[in-house]
């Protein structure tokens, strides 16, 4: 393990619990990803149908940042 990796370990040790299981999530989901992701054709024409729309809503990164937030993220 790195320094760097055993120093976010002891960081997170810190977090409440809820806080540390998403992390663990996180790190897991990384560690499993193989640089590749799959998406499902439905997924991929929703995406196709967001593109496409002339009146699609963005938003800035910091109500971004609010909503992941928001779902424990």
């Amino acid at each position: 393990m790195t320094k760097l990796l055993e120093e976010a370990v002891k960081v997170l040790r810190e977090l409440l619990d809820d806080r540390q299981e998403a992390a663990a999530r996180a790190i897991i989901n990384y560690g499993a990803d193989d640089d590749e992701i799959q998406l499902s054709d439905e997924q991929v024409a929703e995406i196709e149908r967001r593109i496409a729309n002339p009146n699609r809503k963005f938003i800035s990164l910091a109500e971004l940042d609010k909503r992941i937030r928001r779902l424990g993220v």
